[in-house]
């Protein structure tokens, strides 16, 4: 779009059309330095918006994380502690009932020897009862 001076205008008007035309030029590097000026300050802002915007959310995220860890946290040892408590009342249960086999086996043991020791004793008593010709 480059505007010509044509040949053959007298000096006055040639000066008069320049003139023009360099205020013409002027005036678009005006504008054009303008919308470079407010095309920067938009993308400053943007860029500023999009720091505190990017900031918040780390932020936010940031927090939710240390809660979710909190709540892990407390959730495991609530867990581990009523597991634990689970294994002990299973560990005393099978200590009640290793007792009370042992104690039933010792039982059954005494019976059967005792049976046995009668058993042997009515057969001792049997054969002492014979008496001896003199």
């Amino acid at each position: 779009m480059a505007i010509e001076i044509p040949s053959g205008l007298s000096k006055e008007e040639r000066t008069k059309r320049v003139a023009e035309r360099n205020e013409k030029i002027a005036k678009l590097r005006d504008d054009a330095s303008e919308d470079k000026s407010k095309v920067s300050e938009q993308a400053k802002a943007e860029k500023e918006e999009v720091r505190t915007s990017a900031s918040r959310k780390k932020k936010r995220i940031t927090e939710d994380t240390k809660e979710e860890r909190a709540d892990n946290s407390a959730n495991a040892k609530s867990e581990r502690e009523k597991v634990s408590a689970e294994l002990k009342a299973a560990v005393t249960a099978a200590r009640e009932a290793y007792k009370a086999a042992k104690e039933n086996l010792d039982a059954t043991y005494e019976d059967l020897y005792q049976q046995e020791f009668d058993k042997i004793a009515s057969e001792y008593k049997a054969v002492k009862k014979r008496k001896r010709r003199k």
